[in-house]
């Protein structure tokens, strides 16, 4: 069996080839500026970027990923674009390397290709100027040993979407006629230098006051006319189609378009790993030596990829991913009235420090959910916040459990082996209801906790007083599951809550 992947150019791969991943495959056709860093997904230096067509937006959507955990089949019918199709110092480098290398954001170079895709993706998926707060965070998910982030944040903050003012006291509405902001110094000037798009910058001549260009670079990115690579058009037409293949040991990978396709799959094999963004599954069978020998992707069942807003809730495919969750979650608290989504404002809060942009890019919720694992950043929230699991068996029939009732051990719930998670539904929450999210690590980005807690409490009135009448506080990190605090939350019901200090008498 033969089917295309496209990168910079059109790639037919042929059966057998499931055991291998993105970026051992990259590596193999020559394409190595895409390096191999941890292998887990945590130092970004096998950062590329992905990109198709959501037939659903009838957008092209573009998003970094970690090669090194992507399997190479789940970018079938997918655009692939690496360091090497940014730019070069042949055909001229992109204004993102020209600002790294100006910078001085760069030393030992290994890091360095994972940066430039990172910041590539977010200003292709980006329809106007990312923020600086935007910037900062798509690169939660790099790591550099050498350089220090200060320079590599400095050459990529000239991409924002900021006033000059901030930096010179002198915005460029108040410059005179012929006057220019000079990009070297900060202040009004009449060189009309290209600044870090161009060939040079300024530099005052010793000889008097007169301004000169002195060039930084070798290559100038203005030559460079391929900046951005043209969406492949043979891709808008492509038709999904289910997938079949096999790799080295006996490994069988399996595409199933249909919920059914995938319950007949699960009852056929009921060990069977479903795969979304791999970052659970390929670690184990990368680093743990774990050998599964059927994997089953989810990423294209469409029961598993809704995404709805009901009056009552929150209604989430398991196979949905945390970047698009965390997108639906600040749609929700900038439409709906602020006391529904307090749980969604806890949510916001905790995805942001859950894992680097590449792996929120493609992790899916249902994977982290079934993986149980005890420090998990997001259970505690969904088991405190009131969440109910529909779980479906190999014949089509539906249960609902409540989160808190889910998770039964270390790595263990209730689900059998002929069951899946199908989805997940968040109930907004009410008046005097309100959920926040705790997680102490030892660093804030890209990091596992120490102990995490999802917390709610729902006070009621009676008179001049707020009187506890629900709560619920869970722990993560201090057993093998996710710990409800059953003792606490019996102690607190029916006590009142003063307002001024936030304390329970």
């Amino acid at each position: 069996m033969r089917f295309c992947m496209l990168m910079e150019f059109r790639r037919v791969l042929s059966d057998g080839l499931a055991h291998l991943t993105l970026l051992e495959y990259l590596r193999d056709i020559g394409l190595t500026g895409t390096k191999l860093g941890c292998g887990e997904g945590g130092c970004g230096a096998c950062t590329v970027m992905v990109s198709h067509y959501n037939k659903v937006s009838k957008k092209c959507v573009h998003y970094a990923v970690n090669a090194c955990l992507a399997p190479l089949y789940s970018v079938e019918g997918m655009h692939i674009i690496t360091v090497e199709g940014v730019g070069n110092r042949k055909i001229g480098l992109h204004p993102i390397q020209e600002s790294l290398a100006r910078s001085h954001g760069s030393q030992c170079g290994f890091c360095t290709p994972g940066f430039i895709m990172s910041m590539y993706a977010l200003l292709r998926s980006s329809e106007v100027p990312p923020t600086e707060e935007q910037i900062e965070e798509c690169l939660a998910g790099n790591l550099c040993r050498c350089t220090g982030y200060r320079p590599i944040i400095d050459a990529f903050q000239v991409f924002a979407k900021t006033d000059d003012a901030f930096y010179t006291n002198t915005s460029s509405s108040s410059l005179q006629s012929g006057e220019f902001l000079c990009p070297s110094t900060g202040k009004p000037c009449s060189c009309k230098s290209k600044g870090l798009n161009g060939a040079g910058t300024c530099k005052q001549s010793t000889a008097g006051n007169k301004y000169e260009p002195v060039s930084y670079s070798e290559v100038d990115g203005n030559t460079y006319t391929d900046k951005e690579l043209i969406f492949p058009p043979e891709l808008l037409l492509r038709k999904l189609t289910p997938l079949n293949l096999n790799g080295f040991g006996g490994l069988k990978w399996f595409r199933p378009l249909k919920i059914q396709h995938l319950l007949e799959l699960k009852a056929k094999y009921p060990d069977a790993k479903l795969v979304m963004g791999n970052t659970e599954v390929g670690i184990e069978m990368r680093l743990k030596r774990i050998q599964y020998k059927v994997l089953i992707s989810v990423a294209h069942v469409p029961e598993l990829n809704i995404l709805n807003v009901k009056d009552d809730g929150l209604e989430i495919g398991a196979a949905v991913r945390l970047t698009e969750l965390l997108q639906m979650f600040r749609k929700v608290v900038n439409e709906r009235a602020a006391h529904e989504t307090s749980s969604c404002k806890a949510f916001i809060e905790q995805i942001k420090w859950f894992a680097g942009t590449q792996i929120k890019n493609v992790a899916c919720i249902g994977g982290n959910i079934c993986t149980a694992s005890p420090i998990s950043d997001l259970n505690p929230l969904w088991m405190a916040a009131g969440a109910k699991f529909q779980i479906i068996d190999c014949k089509g029939n539906i249960r609902t459990i409540m989160a808190e009732n889910f998770f039964l051990g270390y790595r263990k719930v209730d689900l059998a082996s002929g069951e899946i998670l199908l989805s997940i539904f968040l109930p907004w929450t009410r008046p005097l209801e309100y959920v926040k999210e705790f997680k102490q690590a030892h660093r804030r980005d890209d990091d596992i906790a120490i102990v995490n807690a999802g917390m709610r409490v729902f006070l009621e009135e009676k008179g001049e007083d707020l009187v506890v009448s629900d709560a619920l506080i869970v722990y993560g990190g201090v057993a093998p599951l996710s710990l409800s605090a059953v003792k606490t939350k019996e102690f607190i019901i029916g006590k009142n809550w003063i307002r001024s200090s936030c304390r329970v008498l």
